[in-house]
């Protein structure tokens, strides 16, 4: 690896011309450098006074303990015949130097404790020996550098996503086949550069009713990648964190979206720290598998931000160099989404008027407006805090948290949050622990209610509980207080889970589960279970969970099961439960249906039980490249029922209509200029072009890289392609047009030209169409390839010998390659 600059930017080349000519325009005090310097001969100027005493400019290369440093620095060649370099360029080299000073300061290297030097005239380099005290650490950034990325676009376009279900009945009773009714799911947005506006909708008809509609969420939304800011007006769902409940409102919502920079890491990951005896490498390896590699210079050494995004638990970080010596050393590790990086923000504010009856009412909203906040900063690796406030009229709720890591093994929530309202004031305690040891997983938490506690979710909720039966959750009570009393947050709710391997047993692992709830109208569960997995011989896996309830003991039961391969894409289980209802049995055997088009998928099921009739289902499925075609029958108690449905998507973009799959996030529309040309996405074969030379790309990844690209042997000999690959960047639920900007009116040819003596002309040499800007070049036996040509044509060739003209007539051929010649150029 050749050297680089440490700050300026020369080439070795121009560095060393540059030295040379220094010094031969002045050898007093340079080519006397002393082989070792250990000491100043003279007294040392200050910073200032080096400036002042002139000196010859060097750029040297840099040799470290004898190994390249692969750096090329600026030094100060004294007339006294000491060296000196700026604060900045010694501490980029890896040397610290001592005190205080601004990074243009010149330092001395013979001030320095017990640095050593050797110059090197003839090679133009400089070795030093730095002791430990001076050692900087180099800093190195296990997440990378962030890759240009490429500018986000959007076209303008539609797209609705649809799915259809229509079903029929035929019993012993009715011999006559009965429909029961059909459904439609549709999803449809418009997406420009401005933003996407969203609707969703159901439509259904039964036996007994017409058609109906049911509106369920309107919205528009614009993103901002550079400030990673979603704006939203329409229906949206409140923030919330681990202690709050978040509600449905239609309004305005303004919050921070990390999802527009899928590269950046928002929490805080561990580092390593060390120092390398000689340019070494350090390897890390979680579960005995290399996770990240990085080459560290002699010195000092600290690697942030390592790629451990695993949870938890602990790693292995070896340092080897050449000779093959290794520093082994185990890092234990914990990371978890509630921590943000120091510095990093997360919030989220929202506006609007709640959402009533959602799903059974399309235009239920409450006359009372609501506000809510939320948002969490980290201040340090182990320390976030965050905030939420929420209010409406007759309702004030806010309260503060933080998350903490203990001794990177753990992670410690708690956050406390009061109200005030028309039933007067409350206190909430919240807290959780996390933590990962010796294999065995630890999470609890534990939330305590005090006083008249109340926040949106039960004051938006109430409508819903006095229309929809709360009266009877709340014992039959059908007092308003006792309503409203019910849908409160839960007085006291306590959630304990262990997961761990167990130690006579490594295919095997063990799950126990703890809740503990009481609500605010004094109904209490305790709800225990405990599971138990393991791997069997031939990728068998079985299970078995057992639940109870302590508070009321009829309440439990057990379930368990198998499941195995059956070749590479089939997949059988059986499981049997039994409870307060009786027992059941099930059997499955499916072949999921996969992405590809043409792909298929099946599935049959039994289920047998007491208390219960036994039922058979059978279903299966295709996937076209216009969408995904599924039929079901199914038979129990002396009724046979069939079921049909149809699920795709209709993308409207660039002038064209197109049939698809399922479109859930961005396309593409290639216009590949011709047909049947072969597309591919992230070099995987994706299809080939329509008879309009066009096809739509789902499934690509919103704001980040697609490399799209066309197979040009495909292209009609007389097409030109401006490129046969992009890299784009979609917005969120948008679609862009890649246009190749293929041409197949380009008016071309392969012209021989040969000179006056009827030898070929020279490759290389340059020619101009005449009233044509673009130039061309002579290949190898004198053939040159001109587009832009008309009937009659006139060029000029410069050649090692001189210049020379030549004219010819053209005749376009459709699909076909034009040779004309030889021309004579004379």
């Amino acid at each position: 690896m050749p050297p680089r600059r440490s700050a300026n930017r020369r080439s070795v080349a121009g560095s060393l011309a540059l030295a040379l000519v220094l010094c031969l325009s002045d050898g007093s005090g340079v080519r006397a450098s002393p082989a070792q310097t250990t000491a100043p001969a003279a007294p040392v100027p200050a910073p200032a006074d080096v400036a002042k005493t002139g000196g010859i400019a060097l750029q040297l290369e840099i040799f470290i303990d004898g190994h390249p440093a692969r750096l090329i620095g600026s030094f100060l060649r004294l007339p006294d015949g000491r060296m000196a370099s700026k604060r900045s360029e010694l501490r980029e080299a890896g040397i610290q130097a001592p005190g205080a000073g601004s990074g243009t300061d010149q330092v001395v290297l013979e001030t320095l404790p017990g640095l050593t030097y050797r110059y090197d005239e003839p090679g133009q380099a400089i070795h030093l020996n730095i002791p430990a005290a001076l050692r900087a650490a180099h800093d190195y950034d296990g997440a990378g550098a962030r890759v240009d990325g490429v500018p986000v676009k959007s076209a303008t376009g539609a797209v609705l996503n649809y799915n259809l279900f229509s079903s029929a009945l035929r019993s012993t009773h009715n011999p006559n086949v009965t429909y029961q009714g059909a459904s439609a799911t549709l999803d449809a947005r418009l997406f420009s550069q401005l933003g996407t506006l969203g609707q969703s909708a159901i439509l259904g008809s039964t036996t007994s009713a017409q058609v109906k509609a049911l509106r369920l969420d309107t919205a528009f939304t614009y993103s901002d990648p550079v400030s990673l800011t979603t704006y939203k007006a329409g229906d949206s769902i409140s923030s919330g964190l681990a202690w709050t409940r978040p509600v449905r409102i239609g309004g305005v919502q303004i919050q921070r979206n990390f999802g527009l920079r899928p590269d950046l890491v928002t929490l805080p990951l561990p580092s390593v720290s060390g120092s390398a005896a000689v340019p070494s490498t350090l390897d890390v390896y979680v579960n005995n598998v290399k996770t990240f590699s990085q080459e560290v210079d002699a010195g000092p050494y600290r690697v942030n931000n390592l790629p451990l995004l695993g949870g938890d638990g602990t790693a292995r970080v070896v340092l080897h160099d050449a000779s093959g010596h290794e520093i082994e050393q185990s890092l234990p590790f914990f990371a978890t989404a509630r921590l943000l990086k120091p510095g990093l923000m997360d919030y989220s504010v929202e506006a609007g008027l709640p959402r009533l009856f959602y799903g059974v009412q399309s235009q239920a909203y409450a006359k009372k407006p609501v506000a809510s906040a939320s948002l969490r900063r980290g201040l340090f690796d182990w320390l976030t805090i965050e905030t939420h406030a929420e209010a409406t009229s007759g309702l004030v709720n806010g309260g503060l948290g933080a998350v903490t890591r203990l001794f990177s093994r753990a992670a410690l929530t708690v956050a406390v949050s009061g109200s005030q309202s028309g039933a007067g004031r409350g206190l909430q305690g919240y807290g959780a622990f996390e933590t990962r040891m010796f294999g065995m997983g630890f999470n609890f938490a534990t939330q305590r209610n005090f006083g008249a506690f109340d926040d949106l979710a039960s004051a938006t909720a109430s409508p819903v509980a006095k229309i929809y039966g709360a009266s009877v959750s709340a014992g039959g009570n059908t007092d308003p207080y006792a309503i409203r009393t019910s849908i409160r947050p839960p007085r006291v709710q306590d959630r304990i889970s262990v997961s761990l391997p167990l130690p006579f047993d490594s295919n095997s692992s063990l799950g126990l589960s703890f809740v503990n709830q009481r609500d605010s109208s004094s109904r209490h569960s305790q709800l225990a279970s405990i599971s138990l997995s393991r791997t069997l011989p031939f990728g068998v896996s079985a299970y078995a969970t057992a639940y109870a309830d302590m508070v009321h003991r009829q309440q439990g039961g057990v379930f368990f099961g198998l499941s195995a391969p059956l070749g590479t894409h089939i997949s059988a289980s059986t499981g049997f439960s039994t409870g307060p209802n009786g027992w059941a049995a099930t059997t499955d055997v499916s072949k999921p249906l996969g992405r590809q088009n043409g792909d298929y998928g099946w599935r049959v099921r039994d289920a047998e039980g007491r208390h219960q009739s036994s039922a058979q289902t059978a279903a299966l499925s295709y996937r076209s490249p216009y969408g995904r075609i599924e039929a079901g029958a199914s038979q129990q108690r002396g009724a046979a029922q069939g079921t049909a449905e149809f699920e795709g998507a209709v993308a409207v973009l660039g002038g064209g209509v197109y049939a698809a799959n399922r479109i859930d996030d961005s396309f593409a529309v290639v216009d590949a200029g011709a047909p049947n040309i072969d597309v591919l996405y992230e070099n995987r074969l994706i299809g080939r072009t329509n008879s309009a030379g066009r096809l739509l790309v789902p499934d690509l990844r919103s704001y980040q890289r697609n490399k799209i690209e066309i197979d040009p042997r495909g292209l009609p000999i007389d097409a030109v392609a401006a490129t046969t690959q992009d890299v784009i960047a979609p917005a969120d639920r948008s679609g862009i047009l890649v246009d190749f900007k293929v041409r197949t009116n380009v008016q071309a040819a392969v012209v021989v030209l040969q000179d006056k003596t009827g030898k070929m002309l020279a490759p290389g040499s340059a020619g101009t169409l005449a009233g044509a800007r673009e130039a061309f070049v002579v290949g190898y036996d004198g053939r040159a390839y001109i587009s832009g040509l008309a009937r009659a044509n006139s060029i000029r060739v410069e050649t090692a010998t001189g210049g020379c003209t030549a004219s010819f007539a053209f005749a376009p051929a459709r699909n076909a390659q034009v040779t004309i010649g030889p021309v004579v150029c004379q």
